[in-house]
């Protein structure tokens, strides 16, 4: 920070994380429709004027607080569910950041603005448990409605867990969650879990081993 005429100014990208993370916070509870820019300004403790240096839109700093919550998941570097490690992984990174996962993973897959480019997030997880049940499941359809079906487990576990579980307690919930994914991933592979896809330069995604 630097003192500006004795008001303590944040760097312009910290500012930004702290924004983003505050609308996470506001449009977790309200809703992208439900949710005002004065609502967010309030809950980051600034103006709307300076809100609007950082974000033009509401449109846009909703798209930053979900793809600030994605990266988080990509920098865990363990998304895989036939691991303890990787859903312990998970989970540490839900914990870190609730209101940003609550957001991705529940409400802006019924945005109606958002829903196409939430669930296309949502559609790296389940690629991910496709390529974790390929050796064990050789049926492509019954392989992919599985995957849904893990995929939906975790998630739904993990966004219960943090909303009204102990924190104390998140290592004995991950290592349940993995006997339960385990009990229907039969077969464990040797090799690495691919990562989440992380952002190409030209915005697409690719996955990463």
């Amino acid at each position: 920070m630097r003192d500006v005429g004795g008001r303590r100014l944040m760097p312009r990208q910290e500012r930004a994380a702290s924004i983003v993370a505050a609308a996470a916070r506001a449009f977790a509870r309200g809703g992208y429709n439900g949710t005002s820019m004065d609502d967010v300004a309030a809950e980051a403790g600034v103006t709307k004027i300076i809100l609007y240096r950082h974000y033009a839109t509401k449109k846009d700093i909703y798209t930053a607080a979900l793809d600030t919550t994605w990266q988080r998941l990509v920098d865990s570097s363990q998304f895989g569910y036939d691991t303890e490690v990787g859903l312990r992984a998970l989970l540490a990174a839900a914990r870190r950041d609730p209101a940003g996962f609550t957001l991705l993973f529940r409400h802006a897959v019924r945005e109606p603005v958002f829903a196409e480019y939430a669930q296309a997030l949502v559609a790296q997880t389940v690629q991910v448990a496709e390529q974790t049940l390929a050796d064990s499941v050789k049926d492509p359809q019954l392989r992919a409605w599985l995957a849904r079906g893990v995929t939906d487990l975790v998630l739904n576990s993990v966004l219960e867990w943090i909303t009204s579980g102990d924190p104390a307690r998140d290592d004995e919930a991950a290592n349940l969650l993995f006997q339960t994914a385990a009990a229907v991933i039969v077969h464990h592979r040797s090799r690495a879990v691919p990562r989440p896809a992380a952002r190409r330069s030209d915005g697409l995604r690719e996955t990463v081993y």
